[in-house]
């Protein structure tokens, strides 16, 4: 969490300081490129990286526009793999986490959007699961696409 800015810091001096975020793809991890790599490109799909839901200022991994789906893709340890971690031994950042995805998922669920969850777990373990999942999901969003479009052509 970024601290408040102290007083008496001047624009130039807080650019040297530690309360100037550094990193603007903030929440970027090794884990969301491999699954960009290895399944978006490889199917060929078109997608916005981190994602931003202005309203309630969070990111979102990656956003599939022609298919209006969003992918979280969640670390096993982080977001608490629930097939690996019991609600009950949930450390304090690992409940915080699964606090935002419930905000996260709600925010989808009022704009009208699929929301996708991939585990590290499925990557790593199981990517022809992964695959499948992908396909299913993402093309049935461009069917009703071209379904749609077909429907604003004259005939």
């Amino acid at each position: 969490m970024q601290q408040p800015i102290p007083k008496g810091k001047t624009a130039s001096k807080l650019k040297q300081h530690k309360y100037v975020r550094r990193h603007k793809e903030f929440g970027t991890s090794k884990l969301e490129k491999k699954f960009a790599l290895e399944f978006l490109e490889r199917l060929g799909v078109e997608y916005k990286y981190q994602f931003k839901a202005e309203s309630i200022g969070r990111y979102y991994d990656f956003y599939i526009p022609s298919a209006n789906v969003i992918i979280e893709v969640q670390g096993t340890y982080w977001h608490a793999d629930p097939r690996v971690y019991e609600d009950k031994n949930l450390n304090r950042t690992q409940r915080r986490d699964r606090k935002i995805d419930e905000v996260k998922k709600t925010w989808c669920a009022l704009h009208g959007i699929k929301l996708i969850y991939i585990w590290e777990k499925d990557i790593n373990e199981n990517p022809s699961k992964v695959m499948k999942i992908l396909k299913e999901e993402i093309g049935e969003g461009e069917k009703k696409q071209k379904i749609n479009e077909n429907k604003k052509k004259r005939h």
